[in-house]
This record gives structure tokens, sequence and C-alpha cells, in this order.
């Protein structure tokens, strides 16, 4: 009889535990995401559907008003909370979420030029309401972003090349008498195997296989020199008079060879460990530098909003949003939507930014 497994118990609970979890989350976004539905879309209905209302069944709108801001407001928390849960890695998940946050959060500038103005405080509390509602979306959906990216760079900066399905060399152990020289010629890096190292043209040429597009994992000529123990000159002229020219291969199927190969991947993930900082620093830079006139550029825009909003309107009718509008940096007030904005966008074009370095390193492998 074989002894019990220690961890049996532990697994257990764990097991059960991420299954509460996932169940939990699974209502969470279920019933979140029925009871945004409902209050968003009365909401809407406040703001399009009651022009034509008499006052007593506006009044009775009003008193249940705030009912729906909360299935609103607290629905979309919960549907957000639930889709991190349950979608978290999922690329488009982020991105959805803060579309739609931010499509709720500006509402308060849009949708006052889409009834022209002509509402009360009925309409001007559920365009409120409705701003509101989307702020939830906007944090988790950022938070979503910026985890997807940290992931993948973490991914990345730990494993390089074991993180893709290498053709040449997969599977190989790294050699422990090579220093991992930061930028490195191929026979500076870990996988560059010792004794074809030393009968390899390439090493004793002092060049590197990607740019003769040869080498010890892709050549079988290489191969069979360091096999068969021929004696190669250690002067770097001599050399490369021995690298092997394949000609039977086009320059694209050898660049391939080169994308599939684990010594070349090890040299792009150095590269990556490179741009990776610069990247970052370049977008904190450009936000530094930039964010005055970008900030004054987002609040000019906002200001034109608002004053397309007042023509239309030709300030006849003073609702709920606009009390809520001088609250901006619109007017200059304590609430700075306009810093806010050009915040959220920095940290989404970082995000998007680091995915265009992944996307050029290890896809396009450049």
């Amino acid at each position: 009889m074989g002894r019990p497994n220690p961890n049996y118990k532990s697994n257990v609970l764990s097991d059960t535990l991420v299954g509460f979890v996932d169940g939990a989350a699974k209502l969470m976004f279920t019933g979140g995401l029925l009871a945004a539905v409902v209050g968003i879309a009365v909401l809407f209905w406040h703001v399009f559907g009651s022009g034509n209302a008499d006052q007593q069944a506006l009044a009775q709108a009003l008193k249940y008003q705030d009912y729906f801001r909360q299935a609103a407001l607290w629905g979309i928390l919960a549907a957000g909370i639930g889709a991190a849960w349950l979608f978290w890695g999922e690329e488009v998940s982020g991105p959805i979420l803060l579309i739609v946050g931010l499509a709720l959060a500006l509402s308060s500038w849009y949708l006052p030029l889409a009834i022209q103005g002509q509402g009360g405080e009925l309409q001007g509390n559920a365009i409120t309401y409705l701003s509101t509602a989307g702020y939830p979306a906007v944090f988790i959906g950022i938070v979503m972003v910026l985890a997807a990216a940290i992931q993948a760079t973490k991914i990345r900066l730990e494993q390089g090349a074991k993180a893709e399905q290498m053709k040449y060399g997969k599977g190989m152990k790294e050699e422990k008498d090579v220093r991992n020289q930061f930028l490195g010629k191929c026979w500076q890096l870990p996988y560059c195997r010792k004794f074809v190292r030393e009968r390899c043209p390439i090493y004793h040429a002092k060049r590197t296989c990607w740019k003769e597009r040869v080498g010890c994992m892709c050549e079988e000529s290489v191969i069979k020199t360091a096999m068969e123990n021929k004696v190669i000159s250690k002067d770097m002229i001599a050399a490369s008079k021995f690298i092997p020219k394949n000609t039977k291969l086009s320059p694209a199927a050898k660049a391939e060879r080169c994308r599939q190969c684990v010594i070349y991947n090890e040299h792009q993930k150095h590269k990556y460990n490179l741009f990776l900082p610069i990247t970052i620093m370049g977008i904190a830079a450009f936000y530094i530098a930039l964010r005055p006139v970008l900030a004054d550029g987002i609040q000019s825009a906002l200001r034109g909003v608002d004053g397309v909003y007042k023509t239309v309107t030709l300030n006849a009718v003073q609702t709920a949003s606009d009390d809520s509008a001088r609250a901006t940096s619109i007017d200059g007030g304590a609430v700075p939507y306009n810093e806010i904005i050009l915040f959220v966008l920095a940290l989404v074009a970082l995000a998007y930014a680091i995915k265009v370095l992944e996307f050029l390193i290890w896809k396009l492998k450049i």
C-alpha cells in the first residue's frame, strides 16, 4: 500500500477554493452584466425617451432613478471584477472593458449634444449617472491592459527563446563554459556548444552565424566539420575562408532558419532587454516633456465640445450636467479631466508600445 500524499488535502482545498471563486466570478459577471444592461438601458431612456412624458411620469421616474444608477454602477463594477478573473490574460478583454468604460465616462460631453440641451433634471441626472458608471470599467480595463503587458514582458525577460517553439536547437541546455555576454556574438551566448565552437570557422573568424546565414544549429557542414575534428585556422582572415556557403537555399529560407534558431532567439532576448527600458523611458519622457501641451490640447478640445453644446442649446436650459461640467477642468474646476484623460492615454500608449516591441522582436524577428 502506497504512502498517502501529504499534499492531497491541500490540493483538494485549493481546487475547491478555485472552483468556488470561479463560480462566484461567473455569478458576478452574469448578474452584474444583467444589472448593468438594465440600469444603462433605463438611464438612456431617461435621456432620449422621456421628452414627451408628463410631469407625473417625470416625478415617478425621478423617484426611482437612483435605483437604476446603482444598478448601472455596481453592475459594471461586479461584471468588471468577474471578467477580470474569468478572462485574465486574454488580450482583448482589457481593451473591451476600457472602450466600454470610456464610452460611458465621456457621455457627459456627447450626450448633451445628442439631445440638443432639451432636457431637465431627469436627463441631466441620467447623463451624470451614465458617466459615473463608466469609471469602474475604465479602471479595471487599464489594470488588465497593463497586467497583460507586464506578464508578457516578464515571460520574455525570464525565458526569451524558451517561450518560442524553436526548430533548431529545441531542448538545448545552456553551456556552463560560455559567458552570456550582453548583445554578444553567437559564440558568446550560452547555447553555443564547446566542442563545436573550437572547430567552428565563424568563431575563429569572429563573426556571427546570423549574419553569415549558416551556423552550428542549422548547417550540416558545420556539424560535420566539428565531428570530423578538422583543424580550423585561428587566423580571422584564414578562418573566414572555411565558412560554408549554402547555395541551395534562398536568402529568405536562410533568414527563416535564423528565426527558428535558439541561439538567434537568445540574441533577440538581449535586444528585447535593451529596447524595453528605452521604450518605457521614451514614453515617460514624451509624457513629461509634452504634458503641458497635450493637456492644454485636450482642455481646448473639451472647451470646444462645451462651446458647441452651448451654441446648440443657446444656453436655454441648465441641467444637472452643467453643474458637473463646471467641476471639471473645462472651466478650471476641481476635477482635472484633461490630466486624467492624458494619463490614461499615456498608460495605454505604454502598454501598446510594449506590445509593438514584442511583435517586432519576437514575431518579425528584426
